[in-house]
């Protein structure tokens, strides 16, 4: 040995140490390497995404779900620390069992407890940063490159966010078997390596391929429950990922904000600022000549008005900002009731009906609880004056999906307003003119840049494309939280069959043929892939299922309907069994690549 450990400071020798580790072991270095950058892209991606579209959604539809994305940002943490933890965790720990020579070593140099600690730990200082880093790069990279809005700064936040909790997985990774390690002496190493193979060659009554294959899964128990859980967290989370994605209906999701089913609907083209909504309200584009156009045009069947006054409302000893909004299509807004009745056009302004929504998370913000006959004072800006307006609850509904609390009818928003409070038109045609309808109305208001078109046949393109960009960068996040898995299972295999060569060889020599060696092997790789299978579906397949009853619960989101994911099923019957072949077929390659002698030599 080159270095000498003393009592003054060997940073830099733990330094080297650590350093010469890694080069001496690329491959676990590798692995250990892609299960961190693929952990830190996975959770600042998701992170990023969920932001982002908390944001927009607050700002399009009124509806904040915070509280509900934060939640789904911590369960993907978790499942990550579990998952991502626990086959670092096991390559590290697998590791320390193949150099516990060279750890005893180094404590009969010298070597305190703390010093071979502090080498493990530099191992996870050299490769965490760099591939964390990598791993936030390609999270922010591809959120940039999504076609949704970017918000830099609260991206930037969530970045920071996922890698220090990617970090913090790291270190809780390397920190037991960083204890292992320390704590062998050289005593210590030799019982655990004579442990170790007292345990895989104590005679049975019968030594069976399948007798002997459960003995070696069983001689580690640590070792076996690590890959196992590994490999059945990974397969859990695939199974809730994929029930998710199959069962986002997203003709539904676009369908949202086309009242009345209509084809295209036309907006007043104002920022998120209600003074800008309310200056184009002065000097609407919504005219009466502009309707009749749009109603000559062939194909066109019905507009329908959405009108809306900015309002607050007395709570406690502040006021709530809120919205009072007219009813868009009668008949289906009437379908919608669950309570009372429809709010009935009034002569005067003494008291206006309204029908009031008891899913918005604006209501229960306001700390209202209404029943039917209820009176409630509102304050309302007509355009020119703010108005206190008494307010009667004559019936409700439960729309969760939109964040709107107070609905009346057009004329009484007519009645109230001193300005024409039109905020849209949505245009319905008929089915066979669709295409040649909306076509005529985007070329009769293409010229006015006060008004926004949106048109459901392209909307409903962009998004289908996006989401088809969208699963294939959730299928290829997926298949590296996979690769963590077969990683960790992989370097299991490899090891046993490493560890065991000499073994093998005294088993070959005792009689056992190599058809009953690999019988042997391949019994106790199907162990392990029959586990995870089994973990994977039962506890897989319900929590599918209850995520996405749950997810379809949170306002905005309620075209997520459950549809059992069969393609990915069968896609990972075949790649459970393609790793298999894989495994077993790399096995017999280095059981076929020394005779029986060379192994008990190269062992003796």
């Amino acid at each position: 040995m080159t270095w000498l450990f003393g009592n003054g400071d060997t940073q830099n020798i733990e330094q080297r140490l650590a350093a010469r580790n890694l080069a001496a072991n690329r491959q676990r270095s590798l692995l250990t390497g892609i299960i961190i950058f693929s952990a830190s892209f996975l959770l600042s991606f998701s992170t990023i995404l969920l932001c982002n579209a908390t944001i927009d959604t607050k700002i399009i539809s009124h509806v904040d779900n915070t509280q509900e994305m934060t939640g789904i940002i911590l369960s993907i943490a978790i499942v990550l620390l579990f998952t991502a933890g626990i086959a670092i965790k096991n390559i590290m720990y697998i590791s320390v069992l193949q150099r516990t020579r060279e750890f005893a070593q180094l404590r009969t140099i010298g070597a305190t407890y703390r010093q071979i600690k502090a080498v493990i730990h530099g191992e996870r200082k050299k490769l965490s940063w760099k591939y964390i880093a990598g791993g936030l790069l390609m999270g922010l990279f591809c959120n940039f490159a999504l076609p949704l809005k970017f918000y830099l700064v609260p991206s930037l936040v969530c970045a920071v966010f996922s890698g220090a909790f990617v970090w913090f997985i790291v270190f809780c990774s390397f920190r037991t078997p960083a204890k292992l390690a320390a704590s062998l002496s050289p005593i210590a190493a030799l019982k655990i390596e004579n442990n170790y193979a007292s345990k895989n060659t104590r005679k049975s009554v019968r030594i069976t391929p399948s007798n002997l294959a459960r003995k070696y899964f069983f001689s580690n128990r640590k070792k076996a429950t690590y890959t196992m859980l590994s490999l059945v967290l990974s397969g859990i989370l695939m199974f809730v990922v994929f029930s998710v994605i199959s069962s986002i209906n997203i003709e539904d999701l676009v369908r949202q904000p086309y009242y009345e089913n209509s084809s295209i609907y036309l907006m007043l083209n104002s920022t998120d600022d209600e003074n800008s909504t309310y200056a184009l309200m002065k000097h609407t584009p919504f005219t009466d000549g502009l309707k009749t156009q749009i109603e000559n045009i062939p194909g066109v069947t019905e507009i329908h008005s959405s009108k809306t006054l900015n309002s607050e409302i007395a709570v406690e000893n502040s006021k709530l900002e809120m919205s009072l909004n007219s009813i868009v299509g009668r008949s289906n807004f009437e379908a919608r009731l669950v309570e009372g009745n429809m709010p009935s056009p009034q002569n005067s302004a003494a008291s206006i009906p309204v029908v009031i929504n008891r899913a918005s998370p604006y209501y229960e913000r306001a700390g209202l609880n209404l029943a039917l006959g209820d009176h409630f004072s509102m304050s309302v800006d007509t355009g020119r004056s703010v108005k206190d307006v008494d307010l009667s609850v004559c019936g409700f509904i439960e729309n969760k999906n939109t964040g709107i609390v107070c609905y009346t009818s057009p004329e009484n928003l007519d009645l109230l307003s001193e300005m024409n409070c039109d905020l849209a038109w949505y245009i319905c045609t008929d089915s066979e003119q669709t295409d040649s309808a909306v076509e005529k109305i985007k070329a009769l208001v293409n010229s006015d840049d006060r008004l926004t078109v949106f048109v459901f046949s392209d909307d409903l393109s962009e998004a289908r494309s996006f989401f088809q960009n969208a699963k294939i960068i959730v299928i290829a996040v997926m298949i590296l939280i996979c690769l963590f898995a077969l990683i960790n299972l992989l370097n299991t295999c490899i090891t046993n069959t490493v560890v065991r060569s000499h073994e093998y060889a005294l088993l070959e020599a005792a009689g056992m043929t190599k058809r009953q060696i690999r019988q042997t092997q391949s019994a106790e790789n199907q162990l392990y892939f029959a586990g995870s299978l089994a973990g994977s579906c039962v506890v897989g397949m319900p929590l599918g299922f209850f995520l996405c009853s749950k997810i379809a619960e949170i306002p905005g989101l309620s075209y997520i309907s459950y549809h059992f994911p069969w393609l990915f099923l069968v896609v990972y019957f075949i790649l459970v069994f393609l790793v298999h072949a894989a495994v077993t077929g790399y096995q017999r390659r280095i059981l076929m690549k020394h005779s029986v002698v060379e192994r008990i030599r190269m062992m003796g």
